[in-house]
Formats: C-alpha cells, structure tokens, sequence
C-alpha cells in the first residue's frame, strides 16, 4: 500500500478564511479568522460553513450546519463533534476547524451552494454527499 497525498488539500491562511469568508456576502454575521481546536466551542451560531484541517493547517473536510433544533453550543461544534465520534480516521487526522458564521435567517439554499463553493475554493470533493453504488468486482 502506497501512502497517497491528495494533491486537492490546501492550507488556510487569514487571507483564504478572509477570500472564503467573503463570499458569504451578507448572509456573513462576522468574520471568525482564527483555526478552533477540534473540541473546542465556535461560539452559538446556528447556520455555518466549517472547515476541518489536519496539523499542518490543510483543509479536510467541508462541512455545513443547519440544525433544526436549538443547540446549547455552537452547531460547527457539535458538528464536528459528531464526525470524530463516529470516525477514528476523522479524530485521529483533524485538530482545528474555521467557522464562517451565518445567520440565522440564512436560508438553507444558500447555505448548501456556500458549502459547495468553499469546498470547490479548496479543492475538497462533496463526493461522501452522493451514495455512490458499489462496483462488483
């Protein structure tokens, strides 16, 4: 087995949270430009975009929150919370996360073409979005 570098993974800066925050336009409530430690609470926004990034401050992951029930913490938070506690690999791989906070009244078509663009940004496929169907061999 050969170790792969996936060559779609880059590094958040404050210049690309700032470029990646910015095209929230004005559903943005502020700009967060500082990584969160994975565990670690993002603040009490509900609607967001999350970025993951390993040790060496490469993105991961692409996530959004939209929850449907009032939180007690940030939704990034819990979020993430919920994919390293279900993922050795995911817990073992990421240590911080950025949040691009949204507002509440965001509406949830905005927030999923905001993931999709901040993915497509990074070059992080949405590829574990589509069942894909299982190739027989």
């Amino acid at each position: 087995m050969t170790n792969t570098t996936w060559t779609g993974v880059v590094a958040i800066t404050d210049d690309r949270y700032a470029m990646l925050a910015r095209l929230a336009g004005p559903w943005l409530v502020e700009p967060q430009p500082e990584p969160i430690p994975i565990g670690e609470d993002s603040g009490y926004e509900d609607k967001a975009i999350y970025i993951a990034v390993n040790r060496n401050g490469n993105a991961c992951y692409c996530g959004k929150t939209a929850p449907i029930r009032a939180l007690n913490r940030g939704a990034a938070a819990t979020r993430l919370s919920q994919h390293i506690n279900g993922s050795k690999s995911k817990r073992d791989e990421w240590a911080e996360y950025w949040v691009i906070p949204l507002r509440d009244v965001t509406p949830g078509h905005v927030v999923s073409a905001l993931e999709k663009t901040v993915a497509a940004r990074l070059g992080i496929p949405l590829v574990h979005r589509t069942r894909m169907p299982r190739q027989r061999t």
